[in-house]
């Protein structure tokens, strides 16, 4: 059992952190445009949930993709049950949920504006991704901004040294 000299790590990515005050919905989910982890923004392309595309805006953002448990990634289930198949999974659209912005979030404040991944995506931050403040990249005239605000989000304090946080949704 590993010790922990400080803190617990605040959880994992997409786990629902408190159960009393939430409303999540079950989804339908394309296989060909799977989720690559929990805990991200998505949107609906027709009657499916699916990730945000590059330079979505934030009125298209309608939940956070979140995890069932148990279960396994994604990704290997699309793999056991091919891209030619679509299945369920839940979006959260009212509550709290953990999330990884991807760096150290201890200094993450209570009541801090919630930014989602909307351009510039990497392997280690892909679209819907949330993070704690806005980037930009280019300079000058060619200054892109990467993020947008999600309405009716903040972070409820500071997380781990892991990148895991917990934010509110349209609490």
């Amino acid at each position: 059992m590993k010790p922990y000299l400080y803190r617990m790590p605040v959880g994992i990515a997409g786990a629902i952190s408190r159960y009393r005050d939430l409303t999540t919905e079950p989804v339908l989910l394309k296989s060909k445009d799977g989720f690559p982890a929990y805990g991200l923004a998505g949107k609906y392309d027709g009657d499916y949930f699916v990730p945000l595309a590059e330079n979505d805006t934030a009125d298209v953002i309608k939940g956070i993709y979140i995890r069932p448990y148990p279960t396994t990634q994604t990704q290997d289930f699309i793999r056991q049950v091919g891209t030619e198949k679509n299945f369920t999974g839940d979006a959260l659209k009212r509550g709290y949920v953990l999330v990884n912005v991807g760096v150290d979030s201890q200094q993450v404040k209570k009541g801090a504006k919630v930014y989602v991944r909307v351009a510039g995506a990497t392997d280690k931050s892909p679209l819907g991704a949330i993070l704690i403040a806005e980037e930009k990249t280019g300079s000058g005239a060619s200054e892109k901004i990467n993020t947008v605000i999600l309405a009716n989000a903040e972070f409820t304090g500071q997380g781990d040294a892991d990148g895991n946080v917990e934010i509110s949704y349209k609490i």
